[in-house]
């Protein structure tokens, strides 16, 4: 048996490290926010970290934009494409961000001008926005497909750790919020900038010249990635933009904990399908499909009993009790993770291989909608930040629901 289990490894430890690495990446990334909160949130306030949170919101929506769902595609070709093939897809790819990013600057400038709350606080607006720089470098989807995510880990962690100590000798009041958004942007900008550049050194890439037909191309090629990025980034930010626009920036503070609670157990899972997909994307994968959302729902529910468990202590650690809702909050969105494995395995295993790339959009139109309809509907006979985020948990079984009759109606698992 032990012979077996090493034979195991071996074969498939190209997807072992990719798993380890991307969630070692984004677990990172999120204990490294829990750090510094106590910090930062005993220097800014509650206040001024949820006005962050809330333009961190807005600038998502461009962040959306710039990145307009390459990431599948592209690492779709870089998993089974030569060397020209890698260059072609990244000089397209990067122009098209670089088109896209002028296009958000504009937009960006119109919102300025045009709201007091952006107008009024348009220097820490500005050093949110900065950070949609880092989307034209960051090509996480080219390590996702040559199965070395692990060089952009060690990457964004260096830069994370340099960041530190410059929080902890700059922000001293309420409006060095300021400071805390510039710091964030300049270290992901820089460590995306510089994992731009180990691309093409440490895999021969070279810049390929390219039309802007060829990137119209592409945006045609990959528009309904796009528009089921757009929706999905849309809803989830849209909760954090009712939340403080509702019940105020100190509550929306309150969700972010909880929100931060939540990812840390998700992310353990989260990556399995991203990791699985470059090595499995020419495969007739169909007959495991059935096996692995079975496995991967039981995940589930072990993250959600982890916070259920653990979700308490971490809380009265990082605000001594004082934020016990963010609590709660973590457990009913813990729910989502099961959604985020069901549906990332139909859409990784089922509907992409089969270029089903609509059905991937529909889903998240009917989660769209869905949660529009459900919130409006919770907030009419209670209006509490509860019914937006439960709102969000029901339209995510939305999407299970549609994804499941999909594949029923179409009879796609039995065409294998």
């Amino acid at each position: 048996m032990l012979t077996r289990f090493n034979s195991l490894l071996r074969n498939n430890y190209a997807i072992i490290s990719n798993y380890a690495h991307m969630t070692i990446l984004q677990i990172v990334n999120t204990f490294f926010y829990l750090l510094i909160y106590p910090f930062v949130l005993g220097v800014v306030g509650l206040e001024a970290f949820g006005l962050y949170v809330f333009f961190s919101s807005i600038i998502a929506y461009f962040s959306v934009i710039i990145n307009f769902g390459f990431d599948m595609h592209a690492a779709k070709v870089v998993s089974l494409g030569d060397n020209y093939e890698h260059s072609k897809i990244l000089s397209l790819v990067t122009l098209g961000k670089s088109i896209l990013f002028l296009s958000c600057v504009v937009l960006f400038l119109g919102l300025i001008y045009s709201f007091d709350i952006f107008k009024n606080n348009k220097e820490l607006f500005v050093f949110c926005f900065i950070n949609c720089v880092s989307s034209i470098f960051l090509h996480s989807w080219f390590f996702q497909g040559k199965q070395k995510m692990k060089y952009l880990t060690v990457i964004q962690l260096l830069f994370k750790v340099v960041s530190l100590p410059f929080m902890y000798v700059f922000l001293e009041k309420a409006d060095d919020i300021y400071i805390y958004a510039l710091i964030i942007s300049l270290a992901n900008v820089g460590s995306a900038i510089v994992s731009y550049l180990f691309i093409y050194y440490k895999f021969d890439v070279q810049l390929v010249s390219s039309s802007t037909r060829e990137v119209f191309s592409l945006f045609v090629e990959v528009k309904h990635f796009f528009w089921s990025a757009a929706a999905n980034a849309f809803k989830q930010k849209s909760i954090e933009i009712i939340i403080g626009a509702l019940f105020g920036m100190k509550v929306l503070a309150i969700y972010d904990l909880a929100n931060k609670i939540y990812s840390v157990p998700s992310l353990l899972v989260s990556n399995i399908n991203a990791a699985l997909f470059p090595k499995m994307v020419g495969l007739p994968v169909g007959l495991l499909a059935k096996r692995i959302i079975i496995i991967e729902s039981l995940l589930a529910i072990v993250a959600i009993f982890s916070v259920v468990v653990f979700g308490y202590y971490v809380v009265d650690i990082l605000s001594e009790d004082k934020l016990i809702d963010a609590y709660y909050v973590a457990i009913i969105m813990s729910f989502n993770i099961v959604t985020y494995l069901v549906v990332g395995a139909c859409i990784y295993f089922i509907f992409i291989p089969k270029m089903m790339y609509d059905l991937v959009f529909r889903n998240q139109i009917v989660s769209f909608v869905s949660f529009y309809v459900i919130c409006s509907l919770l907030l009419f006979f209670y209006e509490s930040m509860y019914s937006v985020v439960l709102s969000m948990v029901l339209a995510g079984f939305a999407e299970i629901l549609f994804c499941f009759y999909q594949i029923k109606k179409r009879k796609l698992l039995s065409q294998y």
